[in-house]
């Protein structure tokens, strides 16, 4: 007799069955009765995979923080070091090592936010004269220097015996105001150099905190926000052994219908747990390929990493399967209605789904 094929995936049992039951009259194993009612569904052949899912928020990859007298400051997206790193950076590009305040009269600002500028653009500019007018300075003084040193060597070679020490404690004095100096001319004429705020790479404009004929703040005049996204979210402990950096992700932004490639660039090494569950969770970071204008940092997306797979295999519903790992059972409905239990094989196992390797077969 040929056998229909079917996992059973939750027996109904009705009233009149559960007191016949309490009393000691159902009947055996292996046979349905007309009280009995089954939930099945058909062994087939399919594809099997197991994902990872999550939710999270798109920001850009890096924001570059932009002042004039010294080098742009790059802080990767999540760092919590971002905010000191720039303030601090500031502070110290407007004096020299001198501890000398420098004024920044800005002359053009050629951007606004949202703007998108690409690598090499001249975002604005400012007037070097008070910065020149310190250099004079420092070279006055190290020229000063660089003579009482020199007079100190000369004092110190016809120095006699009994004013050597004395001709020698001058000599390293003067050595090391020399030094200090020539440091603090260097440190000025370095400065010279970022007059202009220019895009290290491309990127959209965040935040523009100067203005035409004021003097640039101690902080961050410009802030870009790399046109590189990623998108931020958090996996649970119990999915986050089943990701590594390098694996290919889909995204999903609801807000601009768009479904977008990335790939895993970052893992946290820790986790934290966070709100009432007290579940423990990883900061993931994937990075977007090629994301188009419309995304925005800022919108909500949909995290999908594909972390197993096979095609083309013999599959259940996973609520089938009875019995653990190495040791799975499943009820099998001959087509008489009678019911048996049967080992299976079981290879990559989801939550919706159990690839079946040996113990069952498909169609009727």
């Amino acid at each position: 007799m040929k056998l229909r094929i079917a996992a059973v995936i939750a027996l109904l049992v009705v009233a009149l069955v559960a007191v016949a039951a309490s009393l000691g009259v159902l009947p055996g194993p292996g046979a349905a009765t007309a009280a009995t009612s089954f939930l099945t569904a058909t062994a087939s052949t399919t594809d099997v995979t197991d994902e990872v899912a999550a939710t999270g928020t798109v920001e850009p990859a890096q924001t570059t923080a932009l002042s004039f007298g010294t080098g742009p400051v790059v802080t990767d997206a999540g760092s919590s070091a971002a905010s000191s790193s720039s303030s601090s950076s500031s502070s110290s590009s407007n004096a020299s090592s001198g501890g000398a305040s420098v004024s920044w009269p800005v002359t053009a600002v050629n951007v606004k936010v949202g703007d998108r500028v690409k690598k090499g653009d001249v975002l604005a500019t400012a007037s070097t004269s008070d910065l020149e007018a310190q250099i004079d300075q420092a070279e006055n003084t190290r020229t000063a220097a660089d003579i009482s040193a020199a007079q100190a060597s000369t004092n110190l070679a016809n120095a006699t015996t009994s004013t050597a020490d004395q001709a020698q404690v001058a000599y390293l004095n003067a050595r090391n105001a020399d030094a200090k100096a020539i440091a603090a001319e260097a440190a000025l004429r370095a400065q010279a150099a970022f007059a202009s705020l220019v895009a290290p790479a491309d990127g959209i404009v965040t935040a523009v905190n100067i203005a035409v004929g004021a003097d640039a703040p101690a902080s961050t005049a410009v802030t870009l926000a790399s046109s590189t996204l990623q998108v931020t979210t958090n996996v649970v402990e119990s999915d986050i052994g089943k990701i590594s950096i390098g694996q290919k992700a889909t995204v999903t932004i609801s807000a601009v219908n768009a479904s977008l490639q990335g790939t895993v660039s970052s893992i946290a090494p820790s986790g934290s747990a966070s709100g009432n569950s007290g579940v423990v969770s990883f900061a993931v970071e994937v990075l977007l390929d090629a994301p188009p204008d419309s995304v925005r940092a800022g919108m909500s997306a949909d995290v999908s990493v594909v972390t197993a797979s096979v095609t083309n295999v013999l599959a259940i519903p996973s609520r089938a399967l009875s019995g653990t790992a190495g040791s799975y059972t499943v009820r099998v409905m001959a087509a008489d209605g009678t019911v048996s239990v049967r080992d299976v094989t079981v290879g990559l196992l989801t939550s919706s789904l159990a690839e079946i390797q040996s113990g069952l077969q498909a169609g009727i």
